[in-house]
């Protein structure tokens, strides 16, 4: 699975980072995630991030566990944050294990977030949906979503190639 840590000094939370889809170039050097993986560390989150070896929602969810095993075994006093950036934010919504202290979801498939079990949790969760998305626009990822606990305001976009929240 190739997991990487990029240890914060005097940490004060673990961030587990999960990439696009691996058969369409996704990989844990996708630039928001290498950018993520590089800087949470300066604001005192330690990183971790891996590749998918499947895109099975299954194993990836699997893989995801593994990753979170292996931080909080670590750091187990270190709340957890999962990010995911389109399929890796599908798979971050499948998670919900009792470690984890919140959701950040970038460009996440309306069709995975309709499967996701976190949708009643009452942890925090941040949904960021690209206002001109051509997989799962605005709109579509909002309809799934619109039941769902905890989920952060929508501020109103600044321009049209601002990320637009949901």
């Amino acid at each position: 699975m190739g997991t990487e840590m990029n240890v914060a000094e005097e940490a004060r939370a673990l961030a587990v980072l999960l990439h696009p889809h691996p058969h369409f170039g996704g990989n844990r050097f996708h630039p928001f995630i290498e950018a993520l993986f590089r800087r949470l560390p300066d604001i005192a989150v330690t990183a971790i991030r891996f590749d998918f070896s499947s895109a099975e929602p299954s194993v990836a969810r699997e893989e995801v566990e593994a990753s979170l095993n292996e931080g909080s075994t670590r750091w187990p006093h270190l709340p957890v944050a999962l990010a995911g950036y389109s399929f890796g934010a599908g798979i971050a919504a499948g998670v919900d294990d009792e470690r984890i202290a919140g959701w950040y979801l970038l460009a996440p498939p309306a069709a995975m977030l309709a499967a996701a079990s976190i949708g009643p949790d009452p942890r925090p969760k941040g949904i960021v949906v690209p206002e001109l998305d051509q997989f799962s626009p605005p709109a579509a990822v909002e309809l799934v979503v619109t039941e769902w606990e905890a989920i952060r305001p929508n501020p109103q976009p600044k321009s049209r190639a601002t990320p637009d929240c949901i």
